[in-house]
């Protein structure tokens, strides 16, 4: 992971598309630091780890889930 991951939170990294948009502030923050190539390979894996390390299951939404089934 890029030190560039702690600067943006992890609803600014599930809001970008990670194509390389001249609108969005992550792609042009990597891509300055980076360059093209590696700004954007950088980016999309930093979006990947963001995007795993989401929220988890509480209490709650376990035992619905297990109601359901």
């Amino acid at each position: 992971m890029t030190k560039l991951k702690s600067t943006f939170s992890r609803t600014e990294f599930k809001d970008c598309c990670g194509k390389g948009c001249k609108k969005c502030e992550l792609v042009q923050a990597y891509t300055a630091e980076y360059g093209r190539t590696k700004g954007l390979a950088k980016l999309n894996e930093d979006r990947k780890a963001a995007k795993k390390g989401g929220a988890k299951k509480g209490k709650k939404a376990k035992k619905k889930a297990g109601k359901r089934a």
